[in-house]
């Protein structure tokens, strides 16, 4: 439909109109637009020219586009624009819970929009984005529907092991938790009882992964069964590597480092730092346990008689 139409502006008018925006413009320009009394006279011209098509719109900065907007009682990013036909466009980013989930959404976009060196790449880069916030979303929604299905099926589990103890035996969770684990089981035979996982149940298995109650084996099964070994982490979460640095036995923490950087891991200056720091705690705790060990603990520093 014919823009100029849905105003009333008719063909010979809007002849008229640019000779007057021509005259407006070299008026403002001569001025260096440095008379506010004379762009509030123009101003009602200006814009009808910009309605009636005649002068183009002022585009927005990439920066400053978007908006945070309800949708179906979640928050997402929007982006509203005019594309080079001037019809609108726009760009989502995914369905978040809070508003300041959105709002990072946002900034996220807008931050990929300066990346560009004209605005179309600029806006194609925000569109790339937002594509990418969306997957990942919906990556974390995969997982967090694969854990409740994996509880569930445990809870029911462990009804019936209940409901099977008629010897009046201790539960496991009662019995005293042994100092080291037991040796680990041949690997064949430890593999060939473990179900098949899928990608996103072996990631999600991951995401609550205990290196102190797990062997290397363990780590091995879910990333062959092609675990994320960068999943993404909710607020307050650390990655499978850094919770392998801070919470895995001296004897396995090297072994489950390699296995997770074999499998494409990454690894930043924090990770690395935090390594050399937990290599020097487990030497100093070993000198301490060695010390310890060669104590005489049977002798008592007040039983000798003292002579004055």
């Amino acid at each position: 439909m014919n823009f100029t139409q849905n105003y009333g502006v008719s063909n010979s008018h809007k002849i008229t109109l640019k000779k007057q925006w021509s005259f407006c413009f070299s008026v403002l320009s001569l001025l260096g637009k440095k008379s506010t009394l004379l762009q509030q006279l123009f101003k009602p011209k200006l814009d009808l020219l910009e309605c009636a098509g005649v002068m183009p719109r002022q585009q927005a900065s990439l920066s400053e586009l978007g908006s945070i907007y309800p949708h179906n009682e979640e928050f997402r990013a929007h982006v509203n624009f005019l594309d080079q036909t001037g019809h609108q466009k726009n760009i989502c980013g995914p369905s978040r819970k809070t508003e300041e989930q959105a709002q990072k959404d946002l900034e996220e976009i807008r931050k990929a929009g300066e990346k560009g060196k004209t605005r179309e790449e600029g806006l194609q880069f925000m569109r790339d984005e937002a594509q990418k916030l969306k997957d990942s979303a919906q990556y974390e929604a995969e997982i967090r529907e694969t854990l409740r299905r994996l509880d569930s099926v445990e809870e029911e589990s462990d009804y019936d092991y209940y409901d099977d103890m008629s010897d009046n035996s201790e539960p496991p969770w009662i019995q005293e938790y042994p100092e080291e684990p037991p040796e680990e089981p041949p690997e064949q035979s430890s593999q060939s009882v473990r179900p098949t996982l899928s990608s996103i149940e072996a990631t999600a298995e991951l995401s609550r992964f205990r290196p102190i109650k797990t062997t290397p084996s363990d780590l091995k099964y879910l990333l062959e069964s092609r675990a994320d070994p960068n999943l993404p982490l909710k607020a307050g979460d650390i990655t499978p590597l850094r919770n392998v640095l801070s919470f895995a036995r001296e004897n396995h923490v090297a072994e489950m480092r390699d296995l997770l950087l074999q499998h494409g891991a990454n690894e930043d200056d924090a990770d690395i730092a935090r390594w050399e720091l937990r290599r020097r705690a487990d030497f100093c705790e070993r000198i301490r346990l060695s010390n310890y060990n060669n104590i005489d603990k049977d002798y008592d520093p007040l039983s000798g008689s003292v002579e004055y």
